[in-house]
């Protein structure tokens, strides 16, 4: 009788443990493939928080894609991981106003998120653009990634990790950069 019991809790226990929300990828399995986003204010490089999507299938290399509707009033742009489909962020951008993220509804908050006491290596990030006309202007990521780089959910990385960052502006025209904030995709 114990021993059913005891079965049926690992049982429940397994199916738990790996869920969307569950930020801690060393109790999943090597077969699975997880993009952690986190975010970044872009005038202050203060951590707002992050959150992780799990992809349906195992992938070895990680690409995204963009669907982006350009805000003539009010636009929408969306990341999406090409092999699986799975959308990974979505916003909305208002023109001269102020859009708002609408995939995922909520991330979870920074104090949710353990610390290291050595700091993780930056890694070599892939600047993503919603438009083809964007060039690249050699952008400085280390005060971004200098937000997360003691969280325990980034301790994995190694130098050969793919690691997206992406400037998510709700507002342009008249935009205000206090409204924008940097996205770090990586895949675990």
């Amino acid at each position: 009788m114990k021993t059913k019991i005891f079965c049926c809790i690992i049982t429940v226990l397994s199916f738990v443990g790996c869920s969307n929300n569950d930020l801690a990828p060393t109790i999943c399995p090597n077969d699975e493939s997880r993009i952690f986003t986190f975010a970044v204010d872009y005038t202050t490089n203060k951590f707002l928080g992050g959150y992780q999507v799990l992809l349906p299938q195992y992938i070895d290399t990680f690409e995204m894609i963009c669907e982006y509707n350009s805000p003539g009033d009010f636009g929408d742009v969306a990341w999406f991981d090409k092999t699986t489909g799975s959308k990974l962020f979505a916003g909305t951008i208002i023109w001269m106003g102020k859009g708002e993220r609408t995939f995922p509804e909520k991330i979870q908050s920074p104090s949710s998120f353990e610390k290291l006491k050595t700091p993780i290596s930056m890694p070599a990030f892939i600047p993503l653009y919603h438009s083809e006309y964007h060039v690249d202007t050699g952008t400085d990521y280390q005060s971004t990634w200098d937000a997360i780089k003691y969280l325990q959910e980034v301790s994995w990385l190694t130098s050969s990790s793919q690691a997206y960052i992406y400037l998510y502006q709700p507002s342009v025209g008249v935009g205000d950069p206090a409204d924008w904030y940097w996205l770090i995709f990586l895949k675990y």
